[in-house]
């Protein structure tokens, strides 16, 4: 990867942490703190149409109250005029709502359907019609970006069960771990106890998923990417300080685009995670 390409992507990766932010600050009410990160996404080069698409996107996951706020913060924040989309009717959200939400769940799609389905039938309908196939296959962000917002706004809230699906979810669209990571990161600044509990669990299941190559592109690697180093011993901290910004020196603060390493998950062996490559974040702009 050269230098310019490098760049690019770092300042992409950002873009989308700081998109990731203001999902999560605006699930906790922090309207002013989330006005601030969609500056700074905005001076990454995030497009307003993406700013708009994680705003809509709490909908599904803290309600209609949060996705009317974020539009308000946005609008305070980005001034500019949304544009009504091209949607399609019920039998186009559908198809894509199975297409999107089988890339997301992988081989669990066809268990899924069911399971909700005995929840209540209704549910089923309206989480592949609605949830996957009017809102997050819209136009104007990708599926990759939209899991690692969604993966913010479910630590932030606190879902387990869902955030476990969405972080296997975002490796399977093509996420790397590090920015899967400062996903969870995004979400877990100023959170409490608990959430940070949830989501050092759900880490812990990732990557229990990953050695086991329950995750596909934990396969993928051993089939003809380079091997990750082993793991060692994990460094005892917090969710919160994980979650903290800390000090870099030296080259081993690179990045794993520039270093070519790939970010080490926790030990398995271990009874709770310590993802310490959470230190990465948030990015620094």
């Amino acid at each position: 990867m050269g230098a310019s390409s490098t760049v690019t992507a770092l300042r992409r990766r950002r873009g989308v942490f700081q998109l990731s932010r203001f999902a999560a600050l605006v699930t906790r009410r922090e309207f002013a703190a989330a006005a601030q990160a969609l500056i700074a996404a905005r001076a990454l080069g995030v497009t307003r149409a993406a700013a708009e698409e994680s705003a809509l996107m709490l909908m599904l996951y803290a309600g209609y109250p949060a996705a009317l706020e974020g539009l308000r913060v946005l609008n305070g924040a980005w001034p500019g005029r949304a544009r009504r989309s091209r949607e399609g009717g019920p039998a186009d959200w559908v198809k894509r709502g199975e297409a999107l939400c089988s890339r997301v769940y992988g081989p669990s799609f066809e268990k899924l359907v069911p399971a909700v389905h005995a929840l209540h039938p209704d549910l089923a309908r309206w989480m592949i019609e609605h949830g996957y196939g009017r809102v997050l296959s819209r136009p104007g962000m990708s599926a990759r970006d939209r899991e690692l917002v969604t993966v913010a706004a479910l630590s932030a809230l606190g879902w387990e069960r869902q955030l476990v699906s969405h972080l296997l979810g975002a490796r399977r669209v093509g996420a790397t771990l590090d920015e899967v990571q400062g996903a969870l990161a995004a979400g877990l600044a100023r959170t409490d106890a608990a959430s940070e509990r949830i989501a050092l669990s759900a880490w812990r299941r990732l990557t229990e998923a990953e050695a086991a190559g329950a995750a596909p592109l934990g396969a993928r690697a051993r089939a003809g990417a380079p091997a990750r180093a082993p793991g060692t011993p994990p460094v005892r901290r917090s969710a919160r300080q994980l979650a903290r910004p800390r000090a870099r020196a030296g080259p081993r603060s690179r990045p794993a685009e520039q270093s070519g390493r790939n970010p080490r998950p926790p030990s398995r062996i271990c009874k709770q995670a310590h993802p310490k490559d959470f230190a990465r974040f948030p990015p620094r702009a």
